[in-house]
């Protein structure tokens, strides 16, 4: 009786091991250029049982694809593992160290060889922090400053940005009280015609200086 027991629990536990290893990966995202990337590194898994898979670990690793967004996984037991994220969007691109990086919206800097980009997006000069140009972005965003009319930002050794407009405008920003600056730019832009070339120094608190080239 106990062997046919040992041989029956055996027999049991062998077939829940295979009715629960893992034999999908779905993914869920907006982007499908990115699903052989994503399968690529989580193929491992197939075959594993999924009760014995950590989705915290899980998420920590796949925390190194830097493109990504709010990455969630679930367990569709009992053979499937659904992946839910979104590719982050891209603002801009600098170079570091000679080599191009996207800078993206979820404060990543992206290697341009893993993303393919088709937008026009404005080039950064200057050794920056992400959040630099994110409080920007938000600055221009909360003024109603087109971002999209910008092409170049360049970013000073004293903490402060230039602005240059596909027109041949350029605005120069102080490292202080960003927001007084662009408060007196849109002044000067309802009550004057900005001309192409010109050159609006915001640097000195409280002033602004137009010179037209």
């Amino acid at each position: 009786f106990l062997f046919l027991t040992t041989i029956s629990n055996n027999n049991l536990m062998s077939n829940l091991s295979k009715n629960f290893q893992i034999k999908e990966i779905k993914i869920q995202t907006n982007s499908k250029n990115l699903n052989a990337i994503i399968l690529s590194h989580t193929n491992h898994l197939i075959h594993k049982n999924i009760f014995l898979i950590n989705n915290k670990i899980l998420l920590k690793k796949l925390e190194n694809l830097n493109f990504l967004e709010n990455l969630r996984i679930n367990k569709n037991y009992p053979s499937t593992i659904v992946l839910n994220f979104r590719e982050t969007k891209l603002l801009a691109y600098t170079y570091i160290n000679q080599k191009k990086y996207f800078v993206g919206e979820n404060r990543n800097f992206i290697d341009s060889n893993i993303l393919k980009n088709d937008k026009n997006l404005p080039i950064i000069f200057g050794k920056f922090e992400i959040d630099n140009f994110l409080n920007l972005k938000k600055e221009l965003s909360n003024q109603n400053i087109n971002f999209n009319k910008i092409n170049k930002f360049y970013f000073h050794k004293n903490k402060r940005w230039d602005l240059y407009y596909d027109n041949n405008i350029i605005i120069k920003l102080p490292n202080q009280n960003i927001s007084n600056a662009i408060s007196l730019y849109k002044k000067l832009k309802s009550n004057t015609e900005i001309k192409s070339g010109a050159i609006i120094d915001l640097r000195i608190q409280n002033r602004l200086i137009l010179k037209n080239e």
